[in-house]
């Protein structure tokens, strides 16, 4: 029998955020090209909440599509809803949510806005529920616990605790949102410590497609407990997420940029680390291992390295740091706000993006292969304007994987049987719309050939995680046949009327296209 870590719930009894955050100045200038529909569906959530109802031509609308809180790519700015509520509390999300479900009205919702595509996190001529304000963090009198408002960003996270000496399981890039990191799986500095950062969710507040308000954990409502980490937004809006929280003094880590010509080794080491790890070596450290290519082909190799002890040059991380020559090299003692700022640097707001993924066994002579294939295909793209991709590749060992049978499972399909893995994470980064099917179709071949090459040598994982998936990708099926039809069930009986399924588009979804017709 497993038994579970978990300490006391502490944080469930924590009380909701007051809903004081001050209204905006309301302008009613509706998108002239929303449907009366969506139209009459802001006016009755405006006679709820008021001035947190944001409509076009205002200076608060805007600065939430393409401003200072604006989404981090151009496609998802140039999407224009009807109008944005801005909630400040659950009790907010609550109302809104059971205005729009009762009128059948089109939503979206936003917690970071990290995601690439257009209408993932926004929605054109509808409603988009920005949950930026819900932006709490807020530490158990024990500090066992951060609770942690579902519009926050790790930067917001990590400043606070940085400060208690404290740390949590998150994300490696101060912009991403808590939200869709956590919802999605999440990888994180600490994941060979204590797994995904989905696994080290205590426990959710989530509004359902009703307007009911609930608690997930392991004790209550344990099978959406389990939905939500890999689920996404599936099944409800989570207004906060409460935390194992551990203690953690300064760490170890920063770049190193290699030339492109060590790359032969690199992948031998890629594929050491991952074995080293998944047998039990140091926990403490991680690897990011990232290929660039730009307007001349492929330029440098940069190596994000990250150490949670204050310890420089731990010799699990010594064949790569060792690599000469270097470029340019960061490495210091620091904290997490300042390497997940560094981490974010390298991809700004304001450009067009392209995700794209597949996961693949720790195999250097495959990984070399696919370094090759990826070459041949950013060929054709790379004098785009603005143009950079980045063919980035993430060690994922069983010593990750196994974390999550001690915290109450997922729902990611992954176990130990499936040995030490990496995920190859493509991110294309360019200027200009009319590129967009150039990129789309160099991403898509070279996803497809390295996925047939890969299994022509029995390498190949089926697994695509979400939160670096491709738009036309399918990460919810890759969980497999048995986590798909568990989450269907959950869905059906959190959101009998199948709000989340079919009034909430963005994301990925359960059942797609016209599967989704005949769920309820």
């Amino acid at each position: 029998m497993v038994s579970y870590q978990f300490p006391v719930l502490v944080a469930v009894i924590i009380l909701r955020t007051a809903c004081s955050y001050p209204n905006h100045p309301t302008t009613a200038e509706l998108n002239s090209g929303a449907d009366d529909s969506s139209r009459q569906c802001c006016l009755q959530v405006q006679k709820r909440l008021g001035g947190k109802v944001l409509y076009p031509q205002s200076p608060a609308y805007d600065n939430y599509q393409s401003g200072l809180f604006g989404y981090w790519t151009q496609q998802e700015a140039s999407v224009l809803p009807t109008c944005r509520i801005l909630p400040a509390c659950s009790d907010d999300v609550a109302m809104a949510i059971s205005v729009l479900g009762k009128n059948r009205c089109l939503f979206a919702v936003r917690g970071g806005g990290h995601m690439s595509w257009a209408g993932a996190a926004n929605i054109q001529d509808g409603v988009t529920i920005d949950l930026s304000a819900i932006n709490q963090v807020d530490v158990s009198a024990n500090s066992k616990i951060t609770s942690v408002g579902g519009g926050a960003r790790w930067q917001d996270v990590y400043l606070k605790l940085d400060r208690m000496g404290l740390a949590v399981a998150g994300g490696r890039v101060a912009e991403v949102g808590v939200g869709g990191l956590l919802t999605g799986g999440g990888n994180s500095f600490f994941a060979a410590q204590h797994g995904f950062a989905c696994d080290n969710v205590h426990n959710y507040e989530v509004v359902l497609g009703s307007g009911k308000t609930i608690n997930a954990n392991i004790m209550e409502n344990r099978d959406l407990f389990r939905a939500l980490k890999g689920g996404t937004n599936n099944f409800g809006v989570v207004t906060r997420f409460d935390l194992k929280t551990f203690v953690q003094g300064k760490l170890w880590g920063g770049f190193v940029l290699n030339p492109i010509e060590t790359a032969a080794e690199q992948f031998k080491y890629i594929e050491d680390f991952a074995m080293a790890s998944g047998n039990g070596a140091d926990p403490h450290a991680s690897v990011i291992n990232a290929y660039i290519f730009g307007a001349n082909g492929p330029s440098a190799i940069a190596n994000q390295f990250t150490y949670t002890k204050p310890e420089p040059f731990p010799s699990i991380l010594e064949n790569f740091t060792s690599v000469q020559p270097q470029i340019s090299n960061t490495l210091r003692i620091t904290n997490l706000t300042d390497l997940t700022t560094e981490l974010g640097v390298g991809t700004p707001n304001g450009f067009r993006q392209l995700f794209g993924t597949a996961t693949f066994a720790a195999d250097a002579a495959l990984l070399a292969h696919l370094f090759t294939l990826a070459r041949a295909a950013f060929l054709p793209i790379q004098n785009i304007t603005k143009f950079q991709a980045s063919f980035v590749l993430q060690p994922i060992s069983t010593a990750i994987i196994s974390k999550a049978a001690l915290t109450g499972g997922n729902s990611l399909g992954l176990g130990a049987e499936h040995g030490n893995l990496v995920w190859l994470d493509l991110t294309l980064q360019y200027a200009l719309v009319k590129d967009d099917t150039a990129v789309l179709k160099a991403t898509q071949t070279l996803l497809a050939q390295s996925i047939a090459y890969a299994k022509s040598q029995n390498l190949y994982n089926e697994f695509v995680y979400l939160n670096y998936a491709l738009q036309s990708q399918d990460p919810i099926a890759s969980y497999g046949p048995e986590s798909v039809a568990r989450l269907r069930e959950v869905s059906r009986k959190y959101d009998p009327q199948g709000v989340f399924q079919t009034l909430c588009p963005g994301g990925f979804k359960l059942w797609r296209g016209k599967d989704v017709g005949g769920a309820w």
